[in-house]
């Protein structure tokens, strides 16, 4: 796969599902902060990027047990 993401889809699961949790533990952290400050942009921003991270560990996943196939 090439790409932007191509070394990112050819990492092991384990180390994918480590970083996206700890990537999105990271964001939500930040979004409770400024939820606490009542900056709703920046909540809704967040919000916005931990789906993106979901979304494109989710799509790395099936593309690695595809290529298994």
């Amino acid at each position: 796969m090439e790409g932007p993401l191509g070394k990112l889809y050819s990492l092991p699961i384990a180390i994918l599902l480590a970083v996206g949790a700890l990537l999105s533990a990271f964001l939500f952290y930040s979004m409770m902060k400024y939820a606490e400050t009542g900056n709703i942009i920046m909540v809704i921003l967040l919000a916005i990027a931990i789906s993106i991270v979901a979304l494109v560990i989710g799509q790395a996943i099936k593309l690695q047990k595809f290529r298994d196939l």
